[in-house]
């Protein structure tokens, strides 16, 4: 994705908009690959405030991902807003040159700052649902389609005595 910021560089208090839609390919994360099941798409306000370009923008995506309980694929719809700053280098305070995109040109690419919102904006675990009851510990079945009654008899023989007290509230 490539922004043009000409229009507001010279221009204090000015802003743009932009809409822009890519296809990201799937990429890993370590322990798993996360594959996109929609287009990124991206919308960015840049307000120059003299200093630098303050960008505000909103992310919205779907990813194809495993149930951290059921191992179920789904699809994960995900929509974030978030702030950046921009400035040219040869414009830029210390501070700035640790935390700003710094720019050379008028012409921006942005994926990867897009990308690093995404990674940033992830769950360490992918639930399908709050009711998600995951798989049997013993057998193994998915919990959401069949009932499993494996474990409801088995007691720690260290609490067993537990299941004979009673309370006398």
């Amino acid at each position: 994705m490539k922004v043009n910021v000409a229009q507001v560089r010279n221009r204090e208090g000015e802003s743009v908009c932009f809409d822009l839609v890519e296809d990201y390919s799937s990429f890993d994360l370590g322990t798993e690959a996360l594959s996109f099941h929609a287009p990124v798409h991206v919308q960015l306000q840049v307000n120059n405030t003299r200093k630098a370009l303050l960008v505000q923008g909103t992310i919205n995506t779907e990813f194809k991902v495993m149930c951290g309980r059921c191992l179920e694929t789904f699809v994960y719809p995900l929509s974030l807003t978030f702030q950046d700053e921009w400035v040219f280098r040869a414009q830029a305070t210390e501070d700035q040159l640790e935390t700003a995109l710094l720019l050379d040109k008028d012409e921006v690419e942005i994926n990867e700052r897009i990308l690093e919102q995404i990674v940033l904006a992830l769950p360490m675990k992918y639930i399908c649902s709050a009711e998600c009851q995951g798989l049997c510990s013993t057998c193994g079945a998915n919990r959401n389609l069949t009932p499993c009654h494996c474990g409801e008899n088995d007691i720690d023989p260290r609490l067993a005595a537990l299941v004979k007290w009673q309370s006398k509230d």
